[in-house]
């Protein structure tokens, strides 16, 4: 436990005491106790202790706090450290100690297992990061533990052991280890590298996209490659052009780019909450690579004059022609914004209308409810008034009554007498109506009409024309 606790103190101490580090000969003690952790010496641990954890009967314990130290001193990109480090075959080592775990796992320490493997990778990729010779020490080993490890079960990577932590660790290898370094590039593709990495890439894991896609970007460069992408196939023949075209359009999904049903983005000119000045400055992010390369030649041909050089006459021409494309373009752009400018005026002008227009009808609106207010005291507190708006009333209904009357037509007055209110009133028309008792009610006409008639006392009796009565119904 106390040696345990003395290698993680390490960790947190000796970056920040690097002479003394060295001065103690710290590279090389690390390396031979980690070559003492990967021997078969008899080593006998209970793995009780927090620093022990993991640890029972084996030296994982031991070997995890060794890597975290290297991978501290590592991190601190101090070259002295580095260079010490690489010359005595730290590269090898962490090579051969994983080989050595992937040749004897050990399922019951598994996550310890996980995490001292993604720590080899860490500590050889900050070593060989930007150094071709230390790359090249790397080799084909290396590319053989980095093949073995992106072969993992994709299912594993959402156990929460360390999986995934340690394919990150893998994919930054590539990156540091791989990359740059012909011969290791050659062999990574001979080993089919790179249909690993598109299978990788087809599980459509995020956090991994992003990595993945830059490390095919740069294997691009190596003339091989393209054939090893257009071979690949995925699922159901997927091709890789298929496989990014349909990560493109998930990436836009997620941006909210929308498009129609042709597959066309709709909504690129009508971006939200932008002004009259950012849609100025929008023609111009258009138009960008147009002015760049404008600028580019615009620069060439002022070398040109200032070398004092004459370009023969085709030369000069093409000089002369892209020179007026790219003012010709500057110009369009010019007029487009100038005419944004102006629309945006005339809107500015109409939206000011707008709100002129609402408040004169509002104005309007009280107006009229003030003077029918006015008008409706006036009658109230004025019988001559009143008067006056009641002969208006009759006189506005008589002119809206139809002139010319057929003859036996007969019609019915509209216009109760007697009333002294001066608004509308309801239709009323006088009809004559037959009395109940002689129609027997409203269920006349049916059987059970005809059964209630004994109790009512028989047929139906004869009545006065006197005893008709009249009946008022509003129509």
């Amino acid at each position: 436990e106390l040696q345990l606790h003395a290698i993680a103190t390490l960790s947190s101490v000796a970056p920040l005491l690097i002479e003394e580090y060295l001065s103690c000969q710290g590279n090389a003690r690390v390396l031979e106790f980690l070559e003492w952790c990967e021997s078969e010496d008899p080593f006998f641990s209970h793995g009780n202790s927090f620093h022990g954890t993991g640890g029972r009967g084996n030296k994982f314990a031991q070997m995890r706090y060794a890597l975290r130290l290297l991978r501290a001193m590592v991190y601190l990109e101090n070259e002295t450290v580095n260079a010490d480090l690489c010359e005595k075959g730290t590269v090898q080592q962490l090579i051969g100690i994983f080989k050595n775990i992937i040749s004897h796992p050990n399922e019951k320490e598994e996550a310890i297992v996980l995490e001292i493997q993604s720590d080899i990778l860490l500590i050889v990729s900050g070593l060989c990061e930007h150094h071709i010779e230390r790359k090249e020490i790397f080799g084909t080993e290396g590319v053989d533990i980095i093949l073995h490890v992106m072969k993992t079960d994709p299912k594993k990577l959402q156990s929460g052991l360390g999986y995934s932590v340690l394919l990150f660790s893998t994919l930054d290898s590539i990156w540091c280890c791989v990359l740059g370094c012909y011969p290791s590039e050659d062999y990574f593709l001979e080993k089919e590298g790179i249909f690993i990495l598109l299978d990788v890439l087809a599980l459509n894991q995020k956090k991994f996209c992003n990595l993945i896609l830059g490390i095919m970007v740069e294997f691009c460069d190596n003339p091989k490659t393209a054939a090893h992408v257009n071979a690949w196939r995925g699922k159901k023949g997927q091709t890789a052009a298929s496989l990014l075209i349909k990560l493109w359009r998930k990436e836009e999904k997620e941006l909210g780019v929308k498009r129609d049903k042709y597959g066309k983005i709709i909504d690129f000119e009508n971006l939200p909450g932008l002004s009259a000045e950012d849609f100025v400055t929008l023609c111009i992010i258009h138009r960008y690579l147009d002015f760049k390369i404008g600028e580019i030649w615009n620069e060439i041909y002022e070398e040109i004059k200032m070398e004092n050089l004459r370009p023969v006459s085709s030369d000069k021409r093409i000089l002369e022609t892209i020179t007026m494309a790219s003012e010709n373009i500057g110009k369009m752009v010019a007029s487009l914004q100038s005419e944004m400018i102006e629309s945006q005026a005339r809107q500015d002008v109409q939206n000011e209308q707008k709100v002129y227009t609402k408040i004169q009808t509002a104005h309007k609106q009280r107006e009229m409810a003030n003077k029918s207010w006015e008008n409706f005291l006036a009658r109230t507190s004025n019988i001559k008034t009143l008067k006056k708006a009641k002969r208006l009333q009759e006189k506005a209904i008589e002119s809206s009554k139809y002139s010319k009357r057929p003859q036996n037509a007969v019609f019915h007055p509209t216009v109760l007498k007697g009333l002294n209110t001066t608004i509308p009133s309801g239709g009323v028309v006088a009809v004559e109506s037959t009395p109940v008792r002689l129609l027997g009610g409203p269920l006349a006409d049916t059987d059970l009409a005809l059964k209630r008639l004994p109790i009512r006392g028989g047929g139906l009796k004869a009545v006065k024309a006197g005893d008709e009565t009249k009946k008022s119904i509003p129509t």
